[in-house]
């Protein structure tokens, strides 16, 4: 890839994986939460890699994770190639020259910084782009692949969600609808559905968030993530998992009926209180039944998803065509574990005979179907299985909100030779419909909350909770309201705590009652960034020796409203 003439630094690398949080951007305000992107490859296959070319649009800074020695510095304008062989890193660079240290050492990850700049990959493009990004590199070798790396982006939560939201949702959807999906991702980031990695949070595809980096930022993306600094969604004291999708079809559907369980696979899945079954318009019922599900899916009634262009749509094979296709992709989904009995041979198959539906939910998505043939009935669960089964021209099925019609090609025909679906909705049609919340926002003129609320049943919005014991905590938000409420669940045997709110000092005596709620709107400024520092806890009490008990820690978290 380079020749003889560029110059070259080999820094040998003794892979040892310790310690696995990245260090904080610089930034103008306190780190809520750093979040490590695990960036995957041009076609988003794989986190793992061999090789890479790292470039900076200012100087490149090169640092030991562990000791936070400095190793080397890249003059801006040099590339910086990463190899992985021999258990060991090699990294070379071209001119501009500089003298660098030969044959150093090190037993820890390192970090790549551009201090005064922005980081970049060289020939890897985003959203039509050079892959650009805030925050820092972190170079971590595969502990089971010894000739393979990590690359993790690691930056502060607020700049991560900067390449996320336009790239989740369209920026002419308006600043609210944009508010609502900041709110929707930064939880999300935060609390994701699965763990990806013990080495990352996040990848930067569709199996998390879309994420192009500082490429792709907008400005009216940008001011609806500062308008919502540090928000999350809360139930029960606890942030949310806060599912999203592109457009739900006019009624979303609970999460047991949408996901498995990311521990167990159990499906339907154990509920979350807060992901329920509910339609846009109060007078629509449940579609749990086939032909309510059918006049619903069929015909185009008004709903907040009404203006997506897969709001409707309809697929359509010949009998042959859907024979051979699902005995395809029954092969592939049986290693899913939702296909019973599986498939591993298209000969078992036999000719398709009829299609069930056995089981719908709410908004009359399939929870499971069969698929009769004259060898054996294969029985098909969850959402995501049942549309990669019925796939046309290679795509599978934009949601499972899909009703089947049969046809014969006569009336004297005994047996059906064409089947259409009559579907809904893209994607998996739980909690925050994206389409939805844009047709709230421009056509209803309903605030980012009030979308919020409407997807995700019975939250509030806060700060994200926090544990604070013996040592200080800092958090930043924004107040986009009025009031605000600092929300300790359990108290325990603290009677008061000490803090600053934009840098007044206060000591707050709590209740009486385990729960302590303590009305703080007069210490905020209204549509303005705060910050907030709670003081390290000392234990008012005595052991036997008369040394001060340590004190347990106790969960807090500012509810704004």
């Amino acid at each position: 890839m380079y020749n003889k003439t560029m110059n070259k630094l080999k820094i040998l690398f003794i892979a040892l994986l310790i310690g696995l949080i990245c260090a904080n951007p610089v930034l103008a305000y306190p780190s809520n939460s750093v979040v490590r992107v695990g960036i995957m490859d041009q076609k988003y296959t794989t986190v793992e890699k061999s090789e890479v070319v790292i470039y900076g649009t200012k100087e490149l800074v090169l640092t030991d994770f562990a000791t936070k020695e400095e190793i080397a510095r890249i003059p801006e304008g040099a590339e910086l190639q990463i190899k992985r062989c021999d258990e060991k890193f090699e990294l070379y660079y071209i001119e501009p020259l500089t003298e660098i240290e030969m044959g150093a050492e090190i037993k820890n990850d390192f970090v790549i910084t551009s201090p005064a700049g922005i980081l970049g990959i060289k020939d890897l493009t985003r959203g039509g782009k050079p892959a650009q990004y805030r925050g820092e590199f972190r170079i971590l070798a595969c502990s089971e692949k010894p000739d393979k790396f990590c690359l993790i982006n690691c930056l502060d939560v607020e700049y991560y969600l900067k390449g996320v939201v336009p790239c989740e949702m369209p920026v002419h959807f308006g600043l609210e609808a944009l508010k609502a999906q900041a709110v929707a991702a930064r939880v999300y980031s935060l609390t994701p559905r699965t763990k990806v990695s013990r080495c990352y949070d996040v990848v930067d595809s569709v199996a998390s968030q879309v994420y192009n980096g500082y490429n792709r930022e907008s400005e009216i993306s940008n001011k609806a993530i500062d308008e919502t600094h540090g928000i999350v969604a809360l139930h029960n004291d606890n942030m949310i998992v806060a599912v999203f999708c592109s457009t739900a079809g006019g009624y979303i559907e609970s999460y047991a009926n949408t996901f498995s369980d990311t521990v167990t696979g159990q499906f339907p899945s154990p509920n979350r209180n807060y992901l329920i079954s509910k339609p846009d318009l109060p007078e629509i019922k449940p579609l749990n039944k086939e032909e309510d599900a059918f006049k619903f899916y069929s015909t185009k009634p008004l709903s907040y998803d009404i203006n997506s262009p897969l709001y409707r749509w309809t697929k359509s094979w010949t009998k042959n065509e859907l024979q051979n296709i699902l005995k395809s992709t029954l092969i592939v989904q049986s290693k899913t574990g939702f296909v019973e009995p599986k498939l591993t041979n298209s000969d078992d198959f036999g000719n398709l005979k009829d299609i069930r539906v056995l089981k719908r939910g709410d908004s009359g998505k399939i929870i499971t179907m069969e698929v009769v043939t004259d060898k054996n009935t294969f029985t098909i669960g969850k959402e995501l299985v049942i549309r990669r089964v019925f796939q046309k021209e290679g795509k599978a099925l934009p949601s499972a909100n899909v009703v089947f019609k049969t046809e014969c090609e006569s009336e004297s025909d005994k047996e059906w030779s064409k089947i259409t679906a009559y579907g809904g909705g893209y994607g998996h049609g739980c909690g925050l419909s994206q389409f939805g919340a844009r047709y709230m926002a421009q056509n209803c003129n309903l605030p980012f909350d009030i979308i919020l609320k409407h997807y995700y049943n019975s939250i509030i919005l806060g700060t994200k909770p926090v544990e604070l014991s013996k040592t200080q905590v800092t958090q930043c938000f924004y107040q986009p309201f009025k009031k605000a409420v600092l929300v300790i669940p359990d108290r325990k045997d603290v009677s008061k705590i000490t803090l600053k709110i934009n840098e007044q000092e206060l000591t707050l005596d709590l209740s009486a009652n385990k729960r302590s709620e303590i009305d703080i709107s007069k210490y905020i400024n209204s549509h303005e960034l705060n910050t907030i520092s709670f003081n390290p806890l000392i234990q008012p009490k005595y052991d036997r020796h008369h040394h001060v008990q340590p004190v347990r820690s106790i969960k807090l978290y500012i509810r704004i409203e």
